[in-house]
């Protein structure tokens, strides 16, 4: 089952998601739908993502703050991303994209909250614009 939905977005998110459609070949509202499903939708979270970040002490907040995803998982997000580009990406293969590509933006942001508060505790500089 699904809801249509009416969304007013700013001119430069949408030109954004414009640009994301035509990247991928997909139809914007398919695009659009799975931003909001990447996001939406949790993955299984293991513990490093459920301690605050403020409680953490300063050595694993540095370890945090340079954290990469792993090699084989980035290059698998790499191969998947370029299969949908290709309009290759078998359906199997989607929901395993949609998963990565949560996990990816989940460090993502774990990463900046871990540098703001190395900044914050003055375990190392800010960055340069």
């Amino acid at each position: 089952m699904s809801t249509q939905v009416t969304l007013t977005l700013s001119d430069e998110l949408y030109e954004q998601a414009k640009r994301w459609a035509a990247l991928t070949q997909r139809d914007l509202s398919e695009t659009l739908t799975d931003a909001l499903t990447i996001v939406l939708t949790p993955v299984h979270t293991t513990p490093e993502f459920e301690q605050p970040i403020a409680t953490l002490p300063d050595e694993q907040i540095l370890i945090l703050s340079q954290a990469q995803m792993e090699t084989n998982l980035g290059e698998r997000l790499g191969t998947l991303l370029e299969k949908q580009r290709e309009g290759t990406l078998a359906e199997a293969e989607h929901s395993e994209l949609l998963a990565l590509m949560q996990l990816y933006e989940q460090r993502w942001l774990r990463q900046s909250e871990a540098l703001a508060e190395a900044v914050r505790r003055g375990l190392r500089a800010p960055l340069e614009p």
